[in-house]
Order: structure tokens, then sequence, then C-alpha cells
């Protein structure tokens, strides 16, 4: 979505950005590695289809996309060029998927005053993929999960986020269930896989929730906007020329 496309946010172990087209040609060599396919449910794409699907999730405003970039590799001027100077930081990518809430009836304050169901909240799919392994198992995924989720609460007013874990994948529950307090709501025995929630009463409880788990009083984030003519390349593609006609 365009909301976060200039937004960078900022943790302790880690930087979130905005997926950029110079983001793509490292996240395609990421995707020839089968195991990672395997864990995140994706299909092989050409470079040029994953050109293609940068540009689409930008303006797909039902898809917020930002890569994780390791705190320690950045350099850290937060200036309109940081996207561009630290390209070598990358090591993942969070996304969240938004959809409407499905309520029931039982749910009173999912009722109208007419007695139909209103759906008063937005809800969102996450995943989270940490792609460099030196960097697995050091908290990277957990702070980028809770910063992404924390944007999601604050800026699209969500108060459930959920995750969908193949079984055989447990260091994904334990990252969601034991650290970051996700329960299980579904199993789709066809997929072998299970739902996990994280849901409040409102947003501002998921707020607060969030703000706790990452010991913040707020979500820091600096501006980051598209560099003009600055000639970045990508396996050959004229990145910014892309960026400026699309």
């Amino acid at each position: 979505m365009r909301l976060n496309y200039e937004t960078c946010i900022t943790g302790r172990k880690c930087v979130l950005v905005p997926y950029r087209p110079e983001h793509v040609g490292r996240y395609h060599e990421w995707m020839q590695d089968s195991n990672l396919l395997e864990l995140t449910g994706s299909e092989p794409l050409t470079m040029e289809q994953e050109l293609e699907m940068q540009i689409s999730w930008r303006d797909d405003e039902d898809k917020c996309t930002f890569i994780v970039l390791a705190r320690d590799a950045c350099t850290l001027e937060e200036d309109a060029t940081f996207v561009v100077r630290n390209l070598e930081a990358m090591v993942g990518d969070v996304n969240l998927f938004l959809s409407n809430e499905e309520e029931d009836g039982d749910d009173d304050d999912a009722l109208s005053k007419d007695n139909t169901i209103s759906c008063n909240y937005r809800q969102a799919e996450i995943d989270i993929m940490i792609a460099e392994k030196e960097y697995r198992k050091k908290g990277l995924g957990r702070e980028a999960t809770c910063l992404m989720m924390l944007f999601g609460a604050i800026e699209l007013g969500l108060r459930r986020v959920f995750c969908k874990i193949h079984q055989d994948n447990q260091p994904s529950r334990n990252l969601f269930e034991r650290n970051l307090g996700f329960v299980e709501c579904d199993y789709a025995e066809c997929f072998r896989q299970y739902e996990l929630e994280l849901k409040k009463e409102t947003p501002e409880a998921l707020i607060a929730h969030l703000k706790d788990l990452l010991s913040v009083d707020a979500l820091e984030t600096f501006s980051c906007p598209i560099q003009r003519g600055v000639n970045n390349t990508t396996n050959g593609e004229d990145v910014v020329q892309q960026e400026e006609n699309s």
C-alpha cells in the first residue's frame, strides 16, 4: 500500500523500510531457496514477475509490506537516502494482508441499531520471514512482527491479527505463541495448518499490549521520500525510472 511507502520504522534490533524496486533483486535471490518457498507457501517467480509484484503490492490497499533491515548493519542517518544506502542490510520482510473481521451475531458490539451485523473493525493476517540465516534466533523476527502489528493498530485500526502456520513449523509457533501471546483459533487439516490469533477489544488495547511487549512509549518512525533521479539498478533494471513511470 502507498500509506507506508515513504515511512521507516525504527526498533532496537531492526529497521523496517518500505518495499521498493531496488529491493527486488535481493528478494528474488531469497526466493530461489526451496526451503524458504516451502515455509512461506510461495511459488518461484521470474525477476520480471517479482518487479511486477512489487508494483502490485505498492498499489494494493489491502497489503502492507516492509523490508526488515538489521539495525547493526545500517548506517543510521535518518534522511531521504536511508533506503538506498542500506540495501546490504536486508535480512527479511514482514507483511499484513487486510480484511474485514468476520463478526457473529452473538457479539453485541457487532450489531448495528437495526440488529444487522456491522463489521466495524479491520483485521490482518501477518507473516514474517528472516531470510538471512545468520540473523535468525536473534530477536529480529519478534521485534519486526511487533513493530508491524503496532503500525497496523495505530495507522489501520486493527484489533485482531492472525497468522497461519504449517504444523511442522515449530519455530514460528514458538514465536507467535510463546513470545507474542497468540492463541490457537482454528486448524485446517487439509493444509495441516494452524491459525493463531492475537485479538483485543479495541485497537487501543492492542496498541497498549504491543507497547508493553516492545517496552516503548511510542512507535518511532521517520520519513524516507522516494529519491528522484538516482541511478540505482537491480539486475540491469533502472528501478528509479520504473518507480517514476508507475
